[in-house]
């Protein structure tokens, strides 16, 4: 990655230098330095003052990453990346594995019972229908219509689709954001931790 940065800062010009560097909120730790160490092999002028802005912007920036790092949930799946990732993964997995469980069996020992015995539902009938929206317009036959049909989903084999499908939501959904958070807070460790400026030791008093 480093190799990378210098290829490319390496080749801007320097005043294309002088402006990345008074954009260095806008860039990644790891490329500012890369950055300063180029201004410093030109031989080009920055003041003190500029340098020590950015060393405090930085220092800034990784102090919030790293709060950012430490409240997050998936901060608490594992000390590395790698290891985060494979807890989301056995988590995804026993979402899955309990919820397509349970709508197995839901689906294996419900009944197919709640129909009518007559084979008969008042909202098939279109006088009904007629009736509901007269006194309560279209409005009101689509409510009926819609309340019929979520109260299907909640009973016999139709509960077992039901939680099965919202099981597959639930699973991709929690993998989805965690595996990108992860991924994510990889990025913060990376320029929060490793690519810190170790403290300066102040120079030993000659004897």
């Amino acid at each position: 990655m480093t190799s990378t940065f210098h290829a490319r800062i390496s080749a801007l010009s320097d005043a294309e230098l002088i402006r990345y560097l008074e954009h260095f909120q806008d860039y990644r730790t790891e490329a500012v330095e890369t950055a300063l160490a180029e201004l410093d092999g030109r031989s080009l002028d920055l003041s003190d003052e500029a340098r020590a802005q950015i060393r405090a912007g930085l220092s800034q920036r990784d102090a919030i990453a790293l709060a950012q790092l430490n409240r997050s949930f998936v901060a608490g799946l594992g000390p590395t990346t790698s290891a985060r990732l494979a807890r989301i993964r056995l988590i995804t997995g026993s979402i899955l594995a309990a919820g397509l469980g349970a709508a197995l069996a839901i689906y294996l020992f419900a009944t197919p019972g709640g129909t009518n015995p007559t084979a008969f539902e008042p909202d098939d009938s279109k006088k009904y229908l007629r009736e509901m929206e007269v006194f309560g317009g279209k409005v009101n036959v689509l409510a009926a219509q819609f309340t019929r049909a979520w109260s299907g989903l909640w009973h016999g084999r139709n509960l077992a689709y039901t939680v099965g499908s919202l099981t597959l939501l639930l699973g991709f959904a929690f993998w989805f954001i965690a595996t990108r958070r992860a991924q994510t807070l990889a990025g913060l460790g990376e320029d929060a931790i490793r690519h810190r400026e170790p403290p300066r030791m102040s120079p030993e008093k000659p004897a």
